[in-house]
């Protein structure tokens, strides 16, 4: 029983995370980098900051500025793994 109860939190614990993706090289020094919620979201995460950020960091770390390309940000509706989404195209300058 205790292993169940385990194997449960487990689960709705790392339904509820988000999760980031890249940098991923798009060529020509250019980079995608999306962040999206889990399966519980609130709906007022500051996802299109978040990655911004991380997009920011990265560039950073390259000792280069980061040059906005695109953004999207998909704010559900949260049903089918329709979960909010911002992802952004960028590049390292």
């Amino acid at each position: 029983m205790k292993i169940q109860i385990l194997g449960i939190s487990l689960f709705l614990l790392t339904a509820c995370a988000t999760t980031s993706t890249g940098p991923t090289p798009a060529g020509d020094n250019k980079y995608v980098m999306s962040r999206q919620e889990g399966a519980f979201p609130t709906g007022d995460e500051p996802l299109l900051q978040d990655v911004l950020q991380e997009a920011n960091r990265f560039c950073e770390s390259l000792s280069k500025k980061m040059e906005l390309l695109n953004s999207t940000e998909n704010s559900g509706p949260f049903v089918m793994g329709n979960y909010p989404r911002a992802t952004i195209t960028f590049k390292c300058e």
